[in-house]
This record gives C-alpha cells, sequence and structure tokens, in this order.
C-alpha cells in the first residue's frame, strides 16, 4: 500500500515507542518497499517512478514501481530515495550510543574514523544491527618519531614506527584490534624547520602490509611538499586539499597568474585521478582557519574538472565542525563546482569507497538496506539534506532526530 504523510508519520511515531527489540522484530519478519525517485549513487540519473524492496538487512531489488509483487510500500509527497550519508573523515563519539545520537538520527548511517586513540577502535567495532552508525576506523596515525601528529596533538593519536618492518608490525597490530584502514601522514608542518615524514622504504612497507590484509590507506597532506611522496607510498586517499607549500621554510606560492594550481600542483593532482586516488577536501575544517581564500578551493575546481573522486567528510569535531548531517561540507563543495549529483555521489558511493565499505553507499541488491528517505530531491536543494522523512539502517527504520 502506498501511505500518506500524515499516516506514515503516526505510523513511525507509534514505531518508536517500542522497545528496541520488538521494533527489531517488526522490521526484519517482512519485506516492505520505499517508493519515488531513487538515487542509486551511481553513474546514472535517478530511477523515477520506482521502488527500492528491502527484506532483512538488505536491499533486495531496485524495480518499478507498477512491477508485480512488490511488497507494502512507503511514500511520501515528491519521495525520494537515496542511500545513506557516510562523512567518511571524522573523529571522536566513539560509543554505539553516540555514533547513533550524534550521527544515525541525523542521517549519517556510516562514518570513517580517521585517527583516535587505540582504545577507541573496539568502541567502535561495535555496531548493533541497525542500532547505531556503522565505523570505519584507523586507530592512530602512523608516524616516524616526531612526525605529524605528535607536534600539534595528545601522543595517543599517533602511533610511531621506525623502520619498514616496524611498521609492518604496526600495521598488523592495528587490523588486529580491529582497525579496517590505516592513516598516515606526509605532512612537513607551517613551520621552518619541517617536521619529520616518513621514509620511503617505510611508508612503502606500511602501505603494501595494509593492502594485503585489506585495509584502506588514508593520508593526511595539507603542503604539497608531501603530496608526491604519498602517491610514490601507493595511498588510497588524500585527507584535506594540500594548500601551502614550503621550501626551505620559504612559503611559495600554489596558483599561477590565472588562479590554477602552478604546474607541478597540477601534474599530481592529474596524477591522483589518473590512479584513482580520492580527494577528500575537508573544506569545512580548513575555511574555519587562515587558510580559507582560493589556494583552498582552486585546487578542488581543478580536480573536480578531471572527474576526480571526491569524497565528503568534514573533520568532525575540529574548529567548531559539527556532528549530524555534514551540510555545510556539501554547500561548499557545490560553491567549488561540484553539480549535487557529484556531491551526493561523494556522500555516498565516493565514501564508502574511501572508508573500504564494500556492501554500503549504493542502492543495490545485496547491499546493506541503509537509506534515507526525503519529501523532496536533494538533487535539486542540498538543504534537504538536513530533513530526511524515514532512516533505515540495516533494514531497520530510525525515526529521524
Amino acid at each position: 500500500m502506498t501511505v500518506s504523510r500524515r499516516h506514515f508519520l503516526a505510523a513511525m511515531a507509534g514505531l518508536a515507542i517500542l522497545p528496541a527489540s520488538a521494533r527489531s522484530a517488526t522490521h526484519s519478519d517482512a519485506p516492505f518497499a520505499l517508493a519515488g525517485t531513487v538515487f542509486t549513487g551511481e553513474d546514472k540519473p535517478p530511477l523515477h517512478d520506482h521502488a527500492v524492496v528491502v527484506h532483512g538487512t538488505r536491499i533486495v531489488d531496485v524495480v518499478p514501481i507498477h512491477s508485480a509483487n512488490i511488497p507494502r510500500t512507503i511514500t511520501v509527497p515528491n519521495a525520494f530515495i537515496m542511500p545513506g550519508v557516510i562523512n567518511c573523515h571524522v573523529h571522536g563519539l566513539h560509543s554505539p550510543k553516540e555514533r547513533r545520537e550524534r550521527w544515525l538520527q541525523h542521517g549519517v548511517t556510516a562514518i570513517g574514523d580517521v585517527g583516535s586513540p587505540l582504545k577507541a577502535i573496539s568502541a567502535l567495532t561495535q555496531t548493533p544491527t541497525g542500532q547505531t552508525a556503522t565505523a570505519a576506523c584507523s586507530g592512530p596515525i602512523l608516524c616516524p618519531p616526531g612526525g605529524y601528529p605528535l607536534p600539534v596533538h595528545d601522543n595517543r593519536y599517533g602511533l610511531v614506527v621506525t623502520s619498514p618492518q616496524h611498521g609492518r608490525e604496526q600495521v598488523r597490530r592495528l587490523a588486529d584490534l580491529g582497525a579496517t584502514m590505516i592513516k598516515l601522514a606526509f605532512e612537513p608542518g607551517p613551520n621552518r624547520k619541517p617536521w619529520p615524514m616518513l621514509d620511503a622504504a617505510t611508508a612503502k612497507a606500511l602501505c603494501n602490509q595494509a593492502r594485503s590484509l585489506g585495509l584502506v590507506i588514508r593520508c593526511h597532506v595539507e603542503d604539497i611538499g608531501g603530496l608526491g611522496k604519498a602517491l610514490n607510498a601507493g595511498v588510497d586517499t588524500i585527507e584535506h586539499v594540500p594548500h601551502r607549500w614550503l621550501r626551505n621554510g620559504v612559503p611559495h606560492p600554489i596558483l599561477d597568474r590565472q588562479g590554477l594550481p602552478i604546474s607541478p600542483y597540477r601534474k599530481l593532482l592529474d596524477r591522483m585521478v589518473k590512479n584513482g586516488i580520492i580527494l577528500t577536501p575537508t573544506q569545512d575544517v580548513l575555511s574555519r582557519s587562515m587558510w580559507s581564500g582560493p589556494e583552498l578551493s582552486a585546487p578542488v575546481q581543478y580536480f573536480n574538472q578531471l572527474n576526480g573522486d571526491i569524497a565528503v567528510g568534514n573533520d568532525f569535531p575540529y574548529r567548531r565542525t559539527e556532528a549530524g548531517m555534514p551540510s555545510k561540507e556539501c554547500t561548499l563543495l557545490q560553491s567549488g563546482g561540484l553539480s549535487n549529483h557529484r556531491i551526493l555521489q561523494g556522500a555516498t558511493r565516493v565514501a564508502a569507497r574511501a572508508c573500504g565499505f564494500k556492501d554500503r553507499g549504493t542502492i543495490r541488491a545485496g547491499n546493506s538496506a541503509d537509506l534515507l528517505l526525503f519529501s523532496g530531491s536533494p538533487l535539486s536543494d542540498l538543504a534537504q539534506l538536513t530533513s530526511p522523512e524515514l532512516i533505515i539502517k540495516d533494514g531497520q527504520r530510525i525515526i529521524p532526530a
């Protein structure tokens, strides 16, 4: 059946007062469908008058709304269905309860925690089905003695490696604890005397070991002097926008007279696109710093023009960035020239790949049923993202905050 908006909200309110065990049983016993316009997250136009069929924790089909044998159907006026949003670059809010209240109930069904103390890994791996945002996590950032993040963050956020063999051991240690990613940094810092960076052999050993274990390799880079080293090591993502260049302690411009990235920088961005390396700009956090001008936006615009893969992450909680839907990050990407379609992909399919999620981020049969239902299309108005009518997590219905 098709449920009106009024009856839909009343039904959801009724379900909200049931205990979690009762809600779980109610939601998983019988298949149901969300009907409307379906944005799958893939490189194709949205599917009008389609239904996403859910059974248990999984999507089982995406079919035209008038197909035979569609189960009971939930919809609202101007219904728009998309994958759950993934904020792929965050820190903190480790417990399942925190992730439910600050992420899931706002439509963020998964996160990538890219730098937290070792003891946080066990909490981030606790993901009761349908009860909290799923987390990919890296644990502390792998670094040489004195390297980033140690000069600016608590020592718990860095895990020192001293040789290729030691680096491989530390990667295996993180994997054994439950990490699904590793994070390293090629960051010389903003000072005249550069911070130590991983040597080429150690960095390569880290990446090779991580890849052999199926871990995604994330890399912090803010100075373009570290970008080539990161690409040589074999990372999967570049976190932040490289927006400065210190050579021998002297600042050098990163944009030419036309406002484009200088030639050496363009070549590195070209290489990233060619090799399928994701850029996670985190413009929300960087725009709150002294580096909020064209040096921050121009590289993202150039990368977008090359059709490079751009993921959505806002670096919560630094510089008062917010939990919940990363709407400011999306708006900044829009200002940088990304279409709404590309932004939604960055918050779903691309963010899933950045986190190493294999069964999230797109709407297709077999994927986890992490879905958002809106009354109105975020493709037309990104502000819609902050007002989901219904959140589906692992096939279970969550009342939005």
